[in-house]
């Protein structure tokens, strides 16, 4: 098995028809034929031609993917001395509490109570189904904004803006349910008796809580293709 230098590992950088190799605790594995690594790269985050060792401690998964990828060599690491940028602590902070899981949770789970009660009030309209479909919706679209905030910075700090397609779908879905979860907000605001209403305006505010419910769950989808849906 031959044994690679750190600056030897540079020439495998999976670009102009070489191979893609990464080293992981000391051991370096060929990646080429992974569709995750075309031309060299992981969701424009990682590059081949590299030792990711410290890099993995932050992934979404562990090391048993390198079990479909042959190992090919011995990583000889030069000895430097590191330093940690700012992007490394905020990512380091992240793991330790993890803000975007933490925040994500609340909003999610209250956008299905709030469909879940608002089908009991069009069965049997009373003010005690309205306000607590009003309450948690209200709570599901507040949790919804920071929940967004904290799935931004980690689509940062993990992902460098990856503009991969789940990485986008999150985006504008978390955006659509935020912006249309103000509108029964308002509603309500400008008319307290607007979920008692048969008109237009109460067809849009009973609407608009369902949808959210659709909306959510693509968004909550497509969160777990991120974090388990892919190899290296």
């Amino acid at each position: 098995m031959q044994q690679l230098s750190e600056e030897e590992l540079r020439g495998y950088n999976g670009r102009d028809g070489m191979p893609a190799y990464i080293a992981y605790n000391g051991k370096v594995y060929d990646v080429t034929s992974s569709k995750f690594w075309k031309e060299g790269t992981h969701f424009k985050k990682h590059f081949a031609g590299r030792d990711l060792s410290a890099e993995m401690a932050n992934a979404p998964h562990s090391d048993e993917v390198f079990e479909h990828y042959p190992c090919v060599g011995v990583f000889i690491p030069s000895p430097t001395i590191t330093t940690i940028d700012k992007k490394e602590r905020y990512r380091q902070w992240y793991v330790k509490y993890h803000p975007h899981p933490a925040a994500v949770h609340f909003p999610i789970a209250l956008h299905y109570f709030s469909a879940f009660a608002d089908g009991l009030f069009l069965a049997n309209p009373s003010t005690e189904y309205e306000a607590a479909v009003f309450l948690s919706f209200l709570i599901a679209t507040v949790m919804g904004f920071f929940a967004l905030i904290s799935g931004v910075f980690s689509w940062w700090i993990n992902y460098n803006f990856s503009a991969a397609k789940p990485f986008l779908i999150k985006l504008i879905g978390a955006l659509f349910t935020l912006i249309i979860g103000v509108i029964p907000l308002i509603q309500k605001l400008l008319n307290p008796d607007v979920p008692f209403s048969t008109g237009i305006d109460g067809i849009m505010y009973h609407s608009i809580i369902f949808i959210t419910v659709i909306s959510i769950t693509i968004v909550g989808y497509y969160g777990g293709k991120i974090t388990w849906g892919a190899r290296v």
